[in-house]
């Protein structure tokens, strides 16, 4: 009876309008940041080329300014009203994307933008009444000054390389101090600064961006990009938290050593191999931002090591920078490629492009299997060639993990079947077939090795004996292979064990606060150097991706929920506005107060964000090799509603809009593409367990799909319905955040005395 009426329930789903999009300024007053008056809080903007601007809110006298490359060009700004200071310390002002917009008393208004793939910053200044306007643009060129008409050039001094070019939008008069005022009285004022190797490049480019609007024009571009892709739910501070991690992601998106994206700011900018590829899909997939993918893997690819003679033949770069020899030393940088390559493969359908992966891949096999592979066909690496990579002094490592660590194996079974994937799609049935032997291999003998029966290990040791330390890495097993590299009754019980020893409300641990080795601060310098608590403890907000993946998978998003709710006040409020850091200490100070640290602003922990929210949450995952749009959704209970716009293919897009009413979802999907696709459709049923039903979309078409507890119907007309996934509820139980300790010094072994962990390790008694 039950049956029927749900069924029936399902039939009456009615048709919904395609997502709606806010307009752009709509968009971007819904995504500022507002800071309270007197309030000086760290913000940054990229250019995307090799630059960023790192400012303070309420001063223009703090933080780094405009950098470009390690050159800088640009601390801040001024703005005056005859004669008098806008005083900034007394504004409201908010934070955007882009810059900044700050308004003071006296209805005068200031708006800064750095201009992406510009080199230059536009200021305007305001007034409700006409005045003589000026603005003070606080360069860092000292070289000479040289007047044209409405621009001033100014030459580099000592150790400067680049020009700079001052350009406005109507006369002025330039005092010593590089003060822009207004011949005229005015209500506004624009200035553009462009920067450049050459005079001339600087003066075209200033007198062609002051010409137009490039505060707009940037705003319009920043839009596009960030709306290609959208997902807008009934929670209104996660769709802004959501906003900022897609804008702070395509912030570390450079040109300066080829196409790549930034590890993170201020001292990680360079293109690390592991960070990258990690950050991709997050960054350029879930965007919608192809060509710039594709660009990031190629660029990657013409660095492959292919000296035969080398140990490292066949790696892509542990890190490409400026003045150094491209170094190798990552066990996971080309797993995790060709991973990301199949992924944008299958977001794609660019099957000429896997052709080209395949090629990187035939190099990277007989490397790795030649160098690399051991007697159980799984893959051994250097103590700290895995992301755990802190040395000390560059020697020993201070979180040993060598030589097989857990999440390096299902990286490299992920990357035998993607290397098959490949080699299928360039014709070579040999090697697809020899690739996939060795995964079989790989994932027959791992479980035997890393798994007892109740507990994963982080790790075998030279010995092969099983180091058990409780960390996240394990989770990798869920989330990193596209199928099941470990069953899922393991899985489950892996997502049991780290989940509820290591995942605070705030992030999950690096390693249990049960543990001896356990450091609750990173920077503690009475007891212990930085790196000693690295990943000891330390909290890394991208380990946080991986764990709302495994969580929904299993059904558990109104856990991961929590979780990604408190990481959006992190980007929103915590540090710097609108970014994430690097890291967290472990256990909050003093009030439950959460201290980032390491890198203020980092690549790979608000990409995660991102992608969470379309692949984890939505769970669009397509799959163009197989003409498939995939969607294992996991909707938290708190969302009554959403609208999203997922992009793929060429230009192509799936509109959907997603609706509760009690066990009832509702979904109106539409196709706007070339041909017709094939949804797959697997959905939590109330017990946590997957049932999957498929349809065919045609181009133009909406479809009603609605389903519940292993119901589902089409247009109101029944879908046939398969088991997807078991329930493991009764194995995994209730999952609730771990309780933080106190930090209490006492309490911890590693606070006993200076150093505790180093020597132990220099004493060679690391367990």
């Amino acid at each position: 009876m039950k049956t029927r009426v749900l069924a029936a329930a399902l039939s009456l789903a009615l048709p919904l309008a395609s997502a709606h999009k806010p307009d752009l300024d709509t968009f971007f007053s819904e995504m500022a940041i507002k800071v309270a008056p007197g309030r000086q809080a760290q913000f940054v903007a990229g250019d995307n080329i090799a630059g960023y601007y790192e400012g303070y809110t309420q001063t223009s006298a703090r933080g780094a300014g405009y950098l470009i490359k390690n050159e800088a060009v640009f601390q801040g700004y001024a703005s005056f009203a005859d004669n008098a200071p806008n005083v900034r310390a007394a504004s409201r002002e908010q934070v955007l994307p882009y810059g900044h917009q700050v308004r003071y008393a006296n209805g005068a208004s200031e708006e800064m933008a750095l201009l992406s793939k510009q080199q230059a910053i536009a200021m305007r200044v305001t007034s409700i009444d006409a005045a003589r306007l000026a603005i003070r643009p606080l360069l860092k060129q000292t070289g000479a000054v040289t007047r044209a008409g409405n621009l001033a050039i100014i030459a580099p001094g000592a150790g400067q390389t680049l020009y700079a070019a001052l350009a406005a939008d109507q006369p002025f008069t330039l005092d010593d101090d590089f003060t822009l005022t207004a011949s005229a009285p005015a209500r506004t004022l624009l200035v553009v600064a462009a920067f450049a190797p050459s005079a001339e490049e600087a003066r075209r480019r200033a007198l062609a961006l002051v010409a137009a609007d490039p505060i707009l024009a940037e705003r319009r571009k920043l839009y596009q990009a960030l709306t290609k892709s959208y997902l807008a739910t009934s929670d209104r501070q996660y769709n802004k938290a959501l906003n900022w991690a897609k804008a702070a992601s395509r912030m570390f998106v450079v040109e300066e050593f080829g196409a790549g994206i930034w590890a993170g700011l201020p001292w990680f900018r360079d293109n690390w191999g592991r960070d990258t590829f990690i950050a991709l899909p997050g960054t350029l997939l879930v965007s919608g931002q192809f060509d710039d993918a594709k660009a990031v893997l190629s660029n990657f690819a013409r660095y492959q090591n292919l000296n035969r003679g080398d140990k490292e033949y066949g790696r892509i770069p542990n890190r490409v920078a400026a003045g150094e020899s491209i170094i190798y030393n990552t066990v996971d940088g080309t797993p995790w490629m060709l991973r990301e390559a199949l992924e944008y493969i299958r977001y794609t359908g660019d099957k000429p492009f896997a052709r080209q992966m395949y090629q990187l891949a035939l190099a990277y096999f007989d490397g790795a299997i030649a160098n690399y592979m051991d007697q159980d066909g799984l893959l051994a690496h250097d103590s700290a060639d895995t992301w755990m990579d802190a040395r000390i002094e560059n020697k020993q490592p201070w979180s040993a993990r060598g030589p097989r660590a857990v999440e390096i194996q299902a990286l490299w079974y992920t990357a035998l079947q993607t290397g098959a994937s490949l080699a299928l799609e360039a014709g070579d049935q040999q090697k697809a077939a020899d690739w996939q032997a060795l995964a079989a291999r790989a994932k027959q003998r791992f479980l035997r090795l890393y798994w007892n029966g109740s507990v994963m290990a982080d790790r075998l040791r030279a010995d092969a004996s099983a180091d058990t330390k409780v960390r996240p890495n394990q989770l990798m097993l869920v989330s990193v292979p596209f199928d099941d590299f470990v069953p899922a009754q393991v899985q489950a019980r892996v997502l049991r064990n780290a989940v509820s020893e290591l995942l605070y409300p705030y992030g999950i641990a690096s390693l249990s606060q049960n543990d001896a080795y356990f450091h609750p601060r990173h920077e503690n310098p009475l007891f212990h150097h930085k790196d000693a608590a690295y990943h000891q403890g330390t909290i890394w907000g991208w380990n946080a991706g991986y764990t709302v993946t495994a969580l929904n998978k299993f059904g558990y998003q109104d856990l991961a929920w929590p979780l990604a709710q408190n990481l959006g006040r992190q980007i929103l409020g915590l540090g710097t506005l609108g970014n994430m850091s690097e890291l967290l200490d472990a256990l909050p100070h003093e009030g439950g107060r959460l201290k980032p640290s390491g890198t203020y602003a980092q690549s790979w922990s608000v990409a995660e964000y991102a992608r969470n929210g379309y692949q984890d949450f939505v769970g669009f995952k397509p799959d163009l090799l197989e003409n498939t749009l995939a969607l294992s959704p996991a909707i938290p209970s708190a969302w009554t509603r959403f609208e999203a716009v997922l992009p793929f293919g060429a230009g192509e897009q799936m509109t959907i809009r997603f609706t509760r009413r009690g066990p009832v979802q509702r979904w109106s999907l539409h196709l706007d593409g070339s041909v017709a696709r094939t949804v797959s459709f697997d959905f939590l049923n109330r017990d946590k367990s997957r049932s999957q039903t498929a349809f065919k979309l045609a181009p133009g078409q909406t479809a009603l799909l609605a389903v519940a507890n292993g119901i589902a119907t089409l247009d109101g007309k029944p879908l046939a319905v398969s088991p997807r996934q078991a329930s493991f509820a009764s194995t995994i139980g209730t999952l609730r955040f771990q309780t933080p300790r106190a930090y209490r010094t006492q309490h911890f072994p590693m606070l006993q005395s200076k150093d505790v962990l180093k020597g132990i390790v220099e004493r060679s008694e690391y367990k």
